[in-house]
């Protein structure tokens, strides 16, 4: 099949390799606070995890938290440094705020993901990114990385109020490019967030789930890159 003439986008880890760096960043963290802490650094590894996987099962933690990430990570390693009867919220703040900072600095493209959008542009596909999150730290890596000038809108959480999987997320999306549900193609990384919800109201859908299972998807398409996914349109298969 030819290339689609109208693509919903999501950025993280779509576009940009955004969870994989920062279990480096965390690795590289544990060892210089639990010498701050005077504990074993495995045990300080273990509790801050446990924390934040607590922290994120929550739906209604995850968005509260997507939208000031900084708050949520102080919020759970303070929880974390508790676990280990450590009651300096300081240090605990400090290596939150460190992480956040450093979160930012390691996110990249992942391979292919620019040049893929470059064919998409020049085979004429209109496209929207739809991306959770806070407009702050998302714009940021959309300027430093270029992603403007590839999307006819760019739609965040923050900024309209409702993120995935909200279905009105999805249609936001749609009104931008103008098109009914089955004129477009959602792409995206999250089974529940993206693809769901998009596949629901009548898009298409392009799962990319990367080493992931596949299971058994709901997606027309599972690629393990946004690369993959256009050399597959262009090979014409479907």
């Amino acid at each position: 099949m030819p290339i689609p003439s109208h693509l919903v986008l999501d950025l993280d880890d779509t576009i940009l390799d955004y969870s994989a760096p920062a279990e480096i960043v965390w690795k590289r963290l544990y060892p210089v606070y639990a010498k701050k802490a005077g504990v074993p650094a495995a045990r300080l590894q273990q509790a801050v995890d446990e924390s934040r996987r607590w922290y994120w099962s929550d739906p209604d933690r995850f968005r509260e938290g997507r939208l000031n990430l900084q708050q949520a990570r102080r919020a759970f390693v303070r929880a974390g440094f508790e676990k280990l009867g450590i009651p300096d919220s300081r240090l605990a703040d400090e290596m939150a705020d460190f992480f956040s900072r450093e979160r930012e600095v390691v996110v990249r493209p992942l391979d292919g993901a620019i040049e893929a959008l470059e064919i998409l542009q020049a085979r004429g596909a209109v496209m929207v990114l739809l991306t959770n999150g806070e407009a702050s730290l998302q714009r940021a890596k959309i300027v430093r990385f270029g992603l403007e000038k590839f999307f006819r809108a760019i739609l965040i959480e923050s900024e309209i109020g409702v993120g995935k999987p909200d279905p009105q997320a999805h249609r936001s999306a749609l009104a931008a490019l103008g098109v009914a549900p089955e004129q477009a193609w959602m792409v995206g990384d999250d089974l529940e967030f993206d693809i769901r919800p998009a596949k629901a109201m009548g898009m298409r859908t392009a799962w990319i789930r990367g080493a992931a299972p596949e299971n058994k998807s709901p997606a027309d398409l599972v690629v393990p890159s946004l690369r993959a996914l256009v050399e597959r349109w262009e090979g014409g298969i479907n």
